[in-house]
Order: C-alpha cells, then structure tokens, then sequence
C-alpha cells in the first residue's frame, strides 16, 4: 500500500508530466507531416471528361515524395494541368506547423508559379483570392479535405482554421488529444489554382465550374 505523501507525490508528478505534454503540444506542434499524394489520374479523368483539358499538352506527373519539407511548412510537388484556350490549372497539397500559417500566401510562397502578388479578396459563392501570377491574372482558393465538412473553402487563416478545428472543438477534445486519445489536428489543406492566358482572368462562372469538378474527387481521397 502507497502511504500518503508517496501517493501526493506520485500524482504530483503525473500533473507535471500532463502539464509538460500539454505545453508541448501548444507551444511546441510537431513537424507538419507529408501530405497526401494528389489523385492525379482521377483528377485528370474529370477534367477530361468535362472536356476542359488541353488537346495537345499533357497534365505534369507531380511525385509521391513532398517538394518542400521543412519545419513550419510540407508541400506535395504541384501538379500543372493545361486547359483549353490557354489556361493552367495548379494544384499543390499543403501541411503547415501552427495554425496561423494555414492560409494560401503562406503555403504558395515559395512557389513561383503559386505566389499570388497583389493578392485581393473577391466576393464569390467561394471564398477566393485573386491577382497576379507571374505576370498572369489568376484565382486561389484551399480546400481543407476533413471528413463531413461543407463548405470546405478559405484563403485566409480566418476561413481555414476553423475548418479544421471543426470535427473536434472543446475544452474536452483538447484534453483528449494531450492524453493520446484524440489525434491532433491537422492543418493542411489543398492549394488551387487557376491561371489565365496574360490580360485574360478567368471568369467566375469558369471558376466555379473548375471548383466544383475538383471537390468530389480531392474529398474521396480525404
């Protein structure tokens, strides 16, 4: 039998060891694991039936491994497809550190055929952001691939972040993920992009019809 200072002391150091776990996990996240590889082919499959691919250029491959892996920041490789009348559609999957970091400049820095200058919001039934790719007007959104979410589209961490705090919100959840039983949060999402042809946006109607061919396929894969 544990006499009583023993027993204050053994749970005196449980509450330690809690308080440090829970430390960490706040103050300290893990390194952002590797997203998951894009459905490429499926992806490609729709956009070929829809008759939007270009007839002459071939989607890129992409890769399985990530293109960038670092502490704050893991990108899959972009995957590049042509589509009719000189547009490019680009798509990149992102996991980031700390929450603050999820949202589309911080995921499509360092690309350059991601990095969106003159970056403005524009009202759309998707949340959006529009502006200048390398000289190109083009729109970006991120769609966070959680199970059972609606409405799944952000561009600023404001709209993303509680995407993914949504399936497991709460003082109770929180506890359950320092103590193992909950996983922790993942804050990653699916960089899209849509590149015009140089002075020519893409129309809102265009974009919609992108977005809404994508969606199905990328959420299977979530």
């Amino acid at each position: 039998m544990i006499a009583p200072p023993l027993l204050v002391r053994w749970y005196g150091i449980l509450a330690t060891i809690a308080a440090l776990l829970a430390a960490q996990a706040i103050v300290l996240p893990r390194w952002p694991a590797s997203p998951i590889p894009l459905p490429v082919q499926q992806l490609e499959a729709g956009l070929r039936a829809a008759q939007l691919l270009s007839p002459t250029d071939r989607p890129s491959p992409g890769t399985l491994r990530p293109a960038k892996r670092s502490y704050e920041l893991s990108t899959s490789a972009p995957v590049v497809f042509p589509l009719r009348d000189g547009f490019e559609l680009t798509l990149m999957a992102g996991h980031v550190r700390q929450r603050f970091n999820l949202q589309t400049g911080f995921i499509g820095q360092e690309q350059p055929s991601l990095k969106l200058l003159n970056r403005r919001l524009i009202t759309t039934p998707t949340p959006t952001a529009a502006g200048l790719i390398e000289n190109r007007p083009a729109l970006q959104t991120c769609l966070v691939r959680g199970p059972g979410l609606k409405d799944a589209f952000g561009v600023t961490r404001d709209q993303l972040t509680p995407l993914t705090d949504r399936p497991a919100s709460g003082k109770l959840p929180a506890v359950e993920r320092v103590i193992g039983l909950q996983p922790n949060r993942t804050y990653a999402c699916t960089l899209i992009s849509l590149r015009g042809p140089k002075g020519e946006p893409p129309t809102h109607g265009f974009w919609q019809q992108v977005l809404g061919l994508l969606e199905p396929v990328l959420r299977s894969q979530g």
